[in-house]
C-alpha cells in the first residue's frame, strides 16, 4: 500500500491556484470598488494639481503646486480643522459614554423591548441627514421645545436662541450619529461568553467589577469601531452643522461645499477633501491598529 506524498513544488502549485480562484470571485467586487472609490479618487488628486481656469476643461487645464501652499499657510483653514477635530473628538466622548449605557440595556433587555429599543434607535436614522437636522433645528429653536421647558422651570427669564451654538451643535450631531457606537458596541456585548460571566461571579466579582474588569476589556473591539465610524461621520457632516450652527460653527465639510459650489474653485475643494481623508485614514488606522496586534481581542 503506497501513502501519498505531497511534494513542495505541488503545495506551491495548489496555493497559487486557490489565490487566483480566489481573485477570480472577488473580480466583480473589485471592479466595482475600482469605478466607485478608486478612480474618483485618484480624478481627485489629478484635480487637486489643477490652475482654476474655470473657462477650459479639465484635461485643459495647467498644474500647480499653490493650492497646497494656500490651504497650509492660509491660518482660517487651520483655526476650522482644529475646531472641526475637536468637536469630533467631543462627539466621539459623549457618544461612547451615552451609546454604551444604551448598548448595554439593550443588551439586557428581553426579546421584545430589545427589538423595540433598536427601532427606535433607528427609525430616525431612516429620515436622513436633512429631515433630523431640521427637527434639531425646531428643538432648539427660540419658541422650540428646549426654551419652552427652560422658561416654564424658570431656569431663563426668556427665550434665547441656542442655534448656532456650539452644544446645539454637538447634541445634534450625537444624536445623528450615536446609532453608529450603539450597534457595534451590542455586538461585541453579544459575543462574550456566558460562561466568562457566570465564571466572574461564581469568583466572587461583585455586578461593578464585573463590568470593569472582564465586560468592558472585552468590548473595546466595538468601543474602537464605534468610535471610528462615528469621527468620520462627524468631521464630513454637513447638513447638520450648517442648519444647527447657522453659519456660526463652521466644520470642514462645509468650507468644502462653500469652495466646490460657491465660489467654484474645484482644485481648492480637492485640496481640502484629500487632507480630510488622509486624516481620516489616519485615525481609523489609530483604531484599528490595536485591534490587529491582539488578534482581535482585548490585551
Amino acid at each position: 500500500m503506497e501513502i501519498g506524498v505531497v511534494r513542495p513544488h505541488e503545495k506551491k502549485d495548489r496555493r497559487i491556484k486557490h489565490r487566483w480562484s480566489n481573485l477570480a470571485l472577488l473580480s466583480p467586487v473589485l471592479l466595482v470598488y475600482g469605478c466607485i472609490f478608486i478612480l474618483p479618487f485618484l480624478l481627485l488628486v489629478n484635480n487637486s494639481f489643477h490652475v482654476n481656469e474655470k473657462e477650459k476643461m479639465m484635461w485643459e487645464r495647467s498644474y500647480t503646486l499653490d493650492n497646497y501652499g494656500r490651504f497650509f499657510t492660509d491660518s482660517y483653514f487651520l483655526k476650522v480643522i482644529l475646531q472641526t477635530f475637536g468637536i469630533g473628538m467631543l462627539v466621539v466622548a459623549v457618544t461612547l459614554l451615552l451609546g454604551y449605557f444604551i448598548a448595554y440595556h439593550i443588551y439586557k433587555a428581553k426579546s421584545f423591548l430589545k427589538t423595540t429599543m433598536i427601532t427606535l434607535l433607528l427609525t430616525p436614522s431612516f429620515t436622513g441627514a436633512l429631515i433630523q437636522s431640521l427637527g434639531m433645528y425646531l428643538f432648539f429653536a427660540r419658541y422650540g421645545p428646549v426654551n419652552v421647558v427652560l422658561v416654564k422651570l424658570g431656569i431663563l427669564s426668556a427665550p434665547y436662541n441656542f442655534l448656532g451654538t456650539y452644544p446645539a451643535v454637538i447634541i445634534a450631531l450625537v444624536h445623528s450619529f450615536i446609532p453608529f457606537m450603539v450597534l457595534p458596541i451590542v455586538n461585541s456585548l453579544r459575543s462574550i461568553p456566558l460562561n466568562v460571566l457566570d465564571a466572574a461571579r461564581s469568583l466572587g466579582g461583585s455586578p461593578a467589577t464585573t463590568f470593569l474588569r472582564v465586560v468592558l476589556p472585552l468590548t473595546r473591539g466595538g468601543m474602537l469601531a464605534g468610535s471610528a465610524l462615528v469621527f468620520g461621520a462627524t468631521v464630513g457632516s454637513f447638513a447638520t452643522p450648517a442648519i444647527v450652527g447657522q453659519g456660526k460653527i463652521r466644520l470642514i465639510g462645509q468650507v468644502i461645499y462653500q469652495q466646490a459650489i460657491e465660489v467654484f474653485d474645484w482644485p481648492f475643494a480637492a485640496v481640502i477633501s484629500i487632507f480630510l481623508l488622509a486624516i481620516l485614514g489616519i485615525v481609523t488606522f489609530a483604531l484599528i491598529r490595536p485591534l490587529k496586534t491582539s488578534g482581535g481581542k482585548p490585551s
